[in-house]
Protein backbone atom coordinates (compact mmCIF):
# COMPACT_ATOMS: atom_id res chain seq x y z
CA UNK A 1 0.00 0.00 0.00
CA UNK A 2 3.04 2.58 0.24
CA UNK A 3 4.27 1.83 -2.87
CA UNK A 4 1.25 2.05 -4.99
CA UNK A 5 -1.90 3.11 -2.46
CA UNK A 6 -5.06 3.34 -5.18
CA UNK A 7 -4.39 -0.22 -5.29
CA UNK A 8 -6.22 -0.60 -2.05
CA UNK A 9 -9.51 0.13 -4.27
CA UNK A 10 -8.99 -3.34 -5.86
CA UNK A 11 -8.34 -5.22 -2.90
CA UNK A 12 -8.89 -7.71 -1.52
CA UNK A 13 -8.81 -9.20 -4.95
CA UNK A 14 -12.11 -10.59 -6.26
CA UNK A 15 -13.73 -13.16 -8.87
CA UNK A 16 -16.62 -13.07 -10.28
CA UNK A 17 -18.15 -16.71 -11.41
CA UNK A 18 -21.36 -15.91 -13.61
CA UNK A 19 -23.62 -18.61 -15.75
CA UNK A 20 -25.43 -17.49 -18.84
CA UNK A 21 -28.94 -18.20 -20.08
CA UNK A 22 -27.36 -21.04 -22.16
CA UNK A 23 -25.57 -22.77 -19.03
CA UNK A 24 -21.94 -21.23 -20.39
CA UNK A 25 -20.12 -20.57 -17.15
CA UNK A 26 -17.25 -17.62 -17.18
CA UNK A 27 -15.00 -16.82 -14.82
CA UNK A 28 -13.76 -13.00 -14.66
CA UNK A 29 -10.69 -11.40 -12.44
CA UNK A 30 -8.29 -8.35 -12.45
CA UNK A 31 -5.46 -10.14 -13.39
CA UNK A 32 -1.97 -8.70 -11.67
CA UNK A 33 -0.29 -7.37 -14.60
CA UNK A 34 -3.33 -5.43 -15.23
CA UNK A 35 -3.54 -4.34 -11.49
CA UNK A 36 0.46 -3.40 -12.07
CA UNK A 37 -0.14 -1.41 -14.80
CA UNK A 38 -3.40 0.25 -13.42
CA UNK A 39 -1.63 1.40 -10.06
CA UNK A 40 2.01 1.62 -10.90
CA UNK A 41 2.78 -0.99 -8.61
CA UNK A 42 6.35 -1.68 -9.01
CA UNK A 43 6.96 -5.24 -10.57
CA UNK A 44 8.94 -6.68 -7.60
CA UNK A 45 5.95 -6.42 -5.96
CA UNK A 46 3.30 -7.29 -8.01
CA UNK A 47 4.14 -11.33 -7.02
CA UNK A 48 2.71 -10.32 -3.43
CA UNK A 49 -0.71 -10.71 -4.97
CA UNK A 50 -0.41 -13.49 -8.24
CA UNK A 51 -1.54 -16.20 -5.95
CA UNK A 52 -4.92 -15.69 -6.36
CA UNK A 53 -4.89 -15.61 -10.26
CA UNK A 54 -2.48 -18.50 -10.20
CA UNK A 55 -5.09 -20.95 -7.76
CA UNK A 56 -8.29 -19.23 -10.20
CA UNK A 57 -6.26 -20.67 -13.67
CA UNK A 58 -5.57 -23.50 -11.74
CA UNK A 59 -9.20 -24.27 -10.74
CA UNK A 60 -10.77 -23.50 -14.27
CA UNK A 61 -8.53 -25.52 -15.96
Amino acid sequence: MVSAPTLAIDLPLKALVAEDADGNVSVTYNAPEYLMNRHAVPAELIDKIAGPGALLKKAIA
